[in-house]
This record gives C-alpha cells, sequence and structure tokens, in this order.
C-alpha cells in the first residue's frame, strides 16, 4: 500500500472528511486530496501533520497489516503451543469462539 492509499484508509477508518483531516493537521484541504489522489507527495513534516491529526505515530503510519506468511501447519502448531496450559474453561471458551468464527 503506498503513502497516498495508507492516508485515506486511515482517514476513512477515523471516519473522517479530506476537509476535517485538513483541518485537523492545518493543511489546506486541496493539498490533502492531491496527497490522497496520488497527485502530490507530502514533505515528513505534512505527513507528521497528517500522522498527529490522525492519532498515530509515523512508524504506525509504516506499519503495515499483519502480513501472514506462515504455513497454516507452522500456524497450527503456534496455536497448540499456546493452548498447552490452558484451563478446561479456557479450552471450552476457545472451542465456542473458533466454532463461531467458522459460521
Amino acid at each position: 500500500m503506498n503513502v497516498a492509499e495508507r492516508i485515506k484508509q486511515l482517514r476513512t477508518d477515523k471516519k473522517l472528511t479530506v476537509n476535517k483531516l485538513a483541518n485537523l493537521a492545518g493543511l489546506s484541504q486541496g493539498f490533502v486530496r492531491q496527497i490522497e489522489l496520488g497527485e502530490k507527495n507530502p514533505t515528513v513534516e505534512s505527513l507528521s501533520l497528517i500522522c498527529d491529526a490522525l492519532n498515530i505515530s509515523l512508524s504506525d503510519f509504516f506499519q503495515e497489516e499483519p502480513n501472514f506468511t506462515h504455513s497454516k501447519n507452522e500456524l497450527q502448531n503456534e496455536l497448540v503451543q499456546n493452548i498447552t496450559n490452558l484451563t478446561n474453561k479456557q479450552l471450552s471458551a476457545l472451542i465456542e469462539i473458533t466454532k463461531s468464527m467458522n459460521n
């Protein structure tokens, strides 16, 4: 995901309009719109202002969504390791959670 797409995603996730984000960041609406359209690249300073307006850090901005690169087998093994010390009550709750995920 590029910078423009990431800004738009974060803005819409927070239910902000372009105008509201621009106001919060102290930037012009046109400039923020151009950034989201990929017509302009933000400076580090303007990106920092946008991140502040979105209540995230610059490092969080560049943190991508979790990347599930592990194989299914690796994930299953990790799950088994994590549940070995659970009580029967916790295991029952986990079973109910996984059942609801399959429906």
